[in-house]
């Protein structure tokens, strides 16, 4: 859906905000083994991201017919200012992943779903940039960004992590970006 400004950057705010809030609630416990297990989580929610980011693009945005539909306006206008407002994705990671685990291990829960949310605004940073920003060729962002330039531009189906391509390499949906040739 068509977002306005505050809804379309607001995950760079919120999510981070709400990581932060995770990691205070454990602080709060005065306990060094929570904060440990807080730590651990969080980088394991960071690296699951990775996995989520794939899957939710590849099965849910290019096969389900009703967000099929609403991604393609993306493909359809990719500068415009289309997504999910900020408080349905945080709401959708606290229910996915924060409720489910809070009942397991509070700390888990908070340091799991703080790695997700910040997974979450490195995909969205990557996205937004490979989309508006100049990138340097040679630079990182130029790397991903022409791997997504494929799955927008070349009518393949391919290449859907955004922030890392190990899920499309596992899944052998990597499509290879065609350098240039030099005249």
């Amino acid at each position: 859906m068509r977002l306005n400004k505050i809804l379309y950057f607001g995950d760079f705010v919120l999510c981070p905000a709400a990581a932060f809030g995770l990691l205070v609630l454990t602080l709060l416990q005065h306990d060094a083994t929570a904060v440990g297990i807080w730590a651990m989580a969080f980088v394991l929610g960071c690296i699951g991201w990775t996995f989520v980011e794939y899957a939710v693009h590849r099965w849910v945005y290019h096969a389900v017919p009703f967000f099929d539909r609403m991604h393609d306006a993306h493909h359809q206008e990719p500068k415009g200012m289309i997504g999910a407002p900020s408080f349905l994705s945080v709401g959708v990671i606290f229910l996915v992943f924060y409720v489910p685990l809070y009942f397991a291990n509070h700390a888990f829960a908070g340091g799991f779903t703080s790695g997700i949310l910040l997974g979450y605004v490195a995909y969205m940073l990557v996205h937004h940039a490979s989309h508006h920003w100049p990138s340097k060729p040679g630079s990182l962002l130029y790397r991903l960004r022409l791997a997504h330039m494929v799955h927008h531009y070349r009518g393949e189906e391919g290449n859907y992590g955004v922030v890392t391509s190990f899920w499309d390499h596992i899944f052998s949906t990597y499509v290879e970006p065609q350098r240039r040739r030099a005249s």
